[in-house]
């Protein structure tokens, strides 16, 4: 589940954590799996410690000019990557939204009940896959996230990429995440734990690429 805070999921004993948009009882990105802060607190806090030097976000809608086989297209119009996702669902951006946890872009998908226009004024809520963007290498990035889960290699977009299953017996057990780095951008691909949407994430995965340069 999403919640907007600075807080963490712990993916276990002596990870480091690092702020972010939280899944609540559940996945978050390499630095969201943590202690469940409220959105008052979590907005309060975000004033206070904003980093200035951090990379502006980027914000970017849906675009109807990719082409799927099936489903629906997505494509972000800074960062440039495209995707195909079901019929029937919604891409939301929260990167602009309390807990974003200085993300450069955080965009969800999912059906229009589980992806409100804006982060709720209190509670969770559970996007069913989400892509969050970090600034910075990988190998910083998922040190947070590898720590006692079961880390396989596969490929998005051609690029190498680790498969993060999360199986600490924590409220992430179950959830996945696909990360790979891009011109010193991390990416994070994320699938909520339950494994509902498995042919949903694995069809935004098979379908993510970047326009030819």
């Amino acid at each position: 589940m999403l919640v907007a805070g600075d807080g963490h999921l712990s993916l276990g004993p002596g990870v480091p954590q690092q702020p972010s948009f939280l899944y609540a009882s559940s996945v978050a990105s390499s630095r969201s799996l943590g202690v469940l802060f409220s959105l008052l607190a979590a907005t309060l806090m975000a004033g206070c410690s904003e980093d200035t030097g951090a990379a502006p976000p980027l914000q970017a809608s849906a675009s109807s000019s990719v082409g799927c086989k099936s489903g629906q297209g997505y494509q972000h119009t800074t960062l440039g990557y495209h995707l195909c996702f079901p019929d029937g669902w919604t891409s939301r951006d929260y990167t602009a939204e309390p807990g974003s946890g200085g993300a450069i872009s955080v965009v969800a998908f999912g059906a229009p009940s589980t992806v409100p226009a804006h982060v709720p004024a209190s509670g969770t809520f559970t996007p069913p896959i989400e892509i969050r963007v970090v600034a910075g290498p990988k190998d910083q990035v998922e040190a947070s996230l590898t720590s006692g889960n079961q880390v396989t290699t596969t490929t998005v977009a051609s690029i190498k990429s680790d498969r993060i299953a999360v199986v600490d017996s924590g409220p992430a057990n179950g959830a996945v995440i696909v990360v790979f780095e891009r011109q010193v951008n991390t990416f994070e691909i994320e699938e909520a734990p339950g494994g509902t949407d498995d042919a949903a994430f694995q069809q935004v995965l098979d379908s993510f690429s970047f326009p030819a340069s």
